[in-house]
């Protein structure tokens, strides 16, 4: 505890002689010196609270949130075929959480965009403009020797884009489409017209 410093007399110099000055100066040192110390140790200790509790912090959080290079390696694989990105809840490892949380556009072209998901190793497609009902956006997954594997429409989503596909080794690419006429959008005849690279 600091104790408190109190003069010999309300005005430490008046009348004092030079042997009472000195001691009163003395004590004054030495109450600072005293002080100051204190003041450290406490400043110290707050200090490594803040830390402790920072670091804390940390671990729960590291523990909350999938490493962004152990999900790369891990991802939903197969069982994202199909599912719409804004309200499938995957499971990746032992982490359960959306694909769209960490989604990014890594691909584009005319009216649609290639969409891709690091966490569950997933990709979809996109629209970027609106042309109501007589359009929509597909999404294709490819294997590496340029086969195609699968493809999904917009049809049954949440909002303007496909199903996701499955990205885990494969390559994906997205593609804009419209009917051109109204027996074209009953019959499901849909006229592909831009498409991304795959990625």
């Amino acid at each position: 505890m600091i104790e408190s410093w109190r003069p010999l007399m309300a005005c430490p110099h008046a009348h004092t002689s030079g042997a009472k000055r000195l001691d009163e100066d003395m004590r004054m040192i030495s109450f600072l010196r005293r002080a100051g110390a204190a003041a450290t140790a406490v400043s110290r200790r707050r200090l490594a609270r803040t830390a402790g509790v920072l670091a804390a912090a940390i671990v729960v959080g590291a523990m909350a949130v999938p490493a962004a290079g152990s999900a790369a390696t891990v991802g939903c694989g197969s069982p994202c075929d199909g599912k719409d990105s804004q309200t499938y809840s995957a499971l990746v490892g032992s982490v359960r959480g959306s694909c769209a949380s960490d989604a990014k556009t890594v691909k584009t072209a005319t009216n649609v965009e290639l969409r891709y998901s690091a966490f569950c190793r997933t990709a979809w497609a996109r629209q970027t403009d609106s042309f109501g009902y007589m359009s929509g956006v597909l999404v294709f997954s490819w294997y590496s020797d340029g086969r195609q594997r699968a493809w999904y429409d917009d049809l049954g989503t949440s909002g303007s884009w496909s199903k996701m596909v499955n990205d885990k080794g494969l390559t994906a690419s997205a593609c804009f489409y419209q009917y051109e006429s109204e027996l074209d959008q009953v019959n499901d005849v849909k006229t592909v017209q831009w498409c991304t690279a795959r990625y």
